[in-house]
C-alpha cells in the first residue's frame, strides 16, 4: 500500500492537530528518522485508532503508543471561573522508520530514566533531525547562561520569531540567522507543499477577528522559587479567549513589555497563521479578581 494513503488519512483525520498532520506528512516523505505525534478520540473521530493503526502496519511502520488518556478543553467562562470538560481521549504514537531508530529510542528513554540529560538531548536531535548547531546552543542553555545572555524579554522574544520565520521546524534554532534551520524549513514547507497542500492552504491561511482576551499566567525560568530575572523588561503571558472562535476559546502565547494582574481583560485584535497568533490590545477593559481553573486532569504530556 502506497504511503499516500497515509497523508491522505492525515488530512482528513479530525483526531490530528495541524502540527501532528505535518509531522506524519514528513516522516511518511522520509525526512523523518522518527517522529512523535497525538491522535485525538472523540465522538467525531471514535474509528480513527483502528484506521491509523490498520495503515501503519500495512505500510510496515514500526510504531509504539502510548496507553489511552482523557484530555479537557475550556468550555465555558463564567464570572471567575474557566471551566474544562473531559471531551474524549489521547494516544501518543511514536513513529520509527526501522528497527535501528527504535533502539535509539529505547536507548533515549533510558537515559532519561537515568537523569543523564545532555546524552538524551544529543540522541534526541538524532532521532528527530535537529541541526547539530542548534543542540549544542541548546544544552549550553542554563538558567546561568540564559541569565548572562538575555534580558526576560529578549528570551521570550526569540521563542515568537522562531515561530514567524520559520513555522515548519519543530526545534528552537541557535539564532534566527541559522542556515541549517532555514535549509529544514524551506525543505519541510515544499515536501508539504508536494504531499498535502490542502494542510498547507489550511495552516498558512490567515484569520483576523477582534476579542477580548484573559491575562494568565506568566512565563517564567525560576531558580529556587525564584525567577532568574529580578528587574524585568516584558513579560509573556498565556492569554485565554473570553468568547469562543471558531467553536474554540483558544490559549495563546501574549509577550508585551507591559506588565498585566492576572485576569485582566483586554480588547484585541488577533491575527492567527501557522502555529502563532500576533496580538494587538487597545484598553483594559476590566479585571476578574481571583481567576480560577475548574479542570479534573493535569496538562496533557508525556512521560518516560
Amino acid at each position: 500500500m502506497s504511503k499516500q494513503v497515509l497523508n491522505t488519512f492525515a488530512v482528513i483525520s479530525d483526531g490530528f492537530d495541524i502540527k501532528d498532520k505535518i509531522k506524519l506528512v514528513l516522516f511518511t516523505a522520509g525526512l523523518k528518522l522518527s517522529t512523535y505525534i497525538i491522535l485525538k478520540i472523540n465522538p467525531e473521530s471514535l474509528d480513527e485508532k483502528y484506521r491509523f493503526e490498520q495503515l501503519l502496519k500495512q505500510n510496515k511502520i514500526l510504531f509504539s503508543a502510548s496507553r489511552e488518556k482523557s484530555y479537557e478543553e475550556i468550555t465555558d467562562i463564567k464570572k471567575n471561573e474557566i471551566i474544562w470538560e473531559l471531551k474524549g481521549t489521547w494516544i501518543g504514537y511514536d513513529l520509527f522508520k526501522d528497527k535501528k531508530t527504535k533502539e535509539l529510542f529505547k536507548k533515549y528513554k533510558r537515559l532519561i530514566r537515568h537523569r543523564q540529560i545532555k546524552k538524551a538531548d544529543l540522541l534526541a536531535g538524532k532521532l528527530y533531525h535537529y541541526p547539530s548547531c542548534c543542540i549544542k546552543h541548546y544544552l549550553k542553555e542554563t538558567n546561568k547562561f540564559i541569565r548572562k545572555n538575555y534580558t526576560c524579554y529578549e528570551y521570550y522574544k526569540r521563542f515568537h520569531d522562531t515561530e514567524r520565520k520559520f513555522p515548519f521546524i519543530f526545534h528552537t534554532p541557535c539564532s534566527l540567522k541559522c542556515k541549517a534551520t532555514a535549509k529544514l524549513n524551506r525543505l519541510y514547507s515544499n515536501a508539504i507543499k508536494k504531499y498535502a497542500p490542502e494542510i498547507l492552504k489550511k495552516y498558512s491561511k490567515k484569520d483576523s477577528f477582534k476579542s477580548q482576551i484573559i491575562i494568565d499566567e506568566e512565563s517564567d525560568i525560576l531558580e529556587n522559587t525564584k525567577t532568574i530575572w529580578p528587574e524585568k523588561n516584558g513579560y509573556e503571558y498565556s492569554v485565554i479567549l473570553k468568547k469562543p472562535h471558531n467553536k474554540k476559546h483558544y490559549l495563546y502565547a501574549y509577550l508585551t513589555k507591559k506588565f498585566y494582574e492576572r485576569g485582566t481583560i483586554l480588547s484585541a485584535k488577533i491575527t492567527q497563521q501557522y502555529d502563532y497568533a500576533d496580538i494587538k490590545t487597545k484598553k483594559i477593559d476590566r479585571i476578574i479578581p481571583d481567576l480560577m481553573h475548574i479542570r479534573k486532569l493535569p496538562l496533557m504530556g508525556r512521560k518516560y
